[in-house]
């Protein structure tokens, strides 16, 4: 017998609920340290984790609360519950008299790459940060092709370490940038390491 959730019940006699009462009593220690301190300690009781149940939509905020929920969240590594954040409105300010609605934002992504060569974190509000080093060669021109791709790319930066080239970049798609050398307005053909970093959208 398992623990159960519908004893008692509001049948006539308590003694139709003895036995699963005991069970539940039998099992609720194991139930309740889930999420809270065991029973014999000074922090006992106290939560240890919160389970949000996954919405299937942003829900609405009222008064000035604000509404911590778990969705699923699409993204080119695939789709997984994420944490939402949602406040009632933004407030108008003395240089913006709007008074707008607030679209949720993202607090968590599926995953951080610790590994590389590219390396990707998340930013709240849906920004992915990938950054790495290619080295720039004879054609002075160099494609990168982003392993984890966001829907957009919004900036693109690249920096020659330990020399004075400029760097320019290209996005190319929402997967490609290119990275351009040079100095003096001249292309010249540093086979050296060049620093690169992109923001995106997931």
């Amino acid at each position: 017998m398992t623990y159960s959730t519908s004893k008692p019940d509001s049948g006539d006699s308590p003694s139709l609920d003895v036995t699963q009462i005991k069970t539940n009593f039998s099992e609720f220690a194991g139930k309740f340290l889930l999420n809270h301190t065991a029973l014999n300690n000074a922090f006992q009781g106290s939560h240890e984790s919160v389970i949000l149940q996954k919405q299937t939509e942003d829900p609405e905020v009222s008064n000035n609360f604000t509404d911590l929920y778990a969705k699923n969240a699409t993204s080119n590594a695939g789709t997984q519950p994420q944490l939402f954040s949602k406040i009632l409105k933004f407030l108008p300010t003395s240089t913006d008299n709007t008074n707008a609605p607030n679209t949720p934002i993202q607090m968590t992504y599926n995953t951080v790459n610790k590994v590389g060569p590219q390396y990707q974190s998340f930013l709240p509000g849906g920004y992915l940060v990938i950054f790495g080093v290619e080295n720039v060669v004879a054609s002075n021109t160099v494609t990168i092709t982003l392993t984890t791709v966001p829907t957009s790319i919004l900036i693109a930066l690249a920096n020659c370490n330990g020399s004075s080239f400029n760097a320019s970049t290209k996005i190319i798609s929402n997967s490609q940038f290119q990275i351009f050398s040079g100095t003096s307005g001249t292309d010249i053909a540093p086979t050296l390491p060049f620093s690169w970093l992109i923001v995106g959208k997931v």
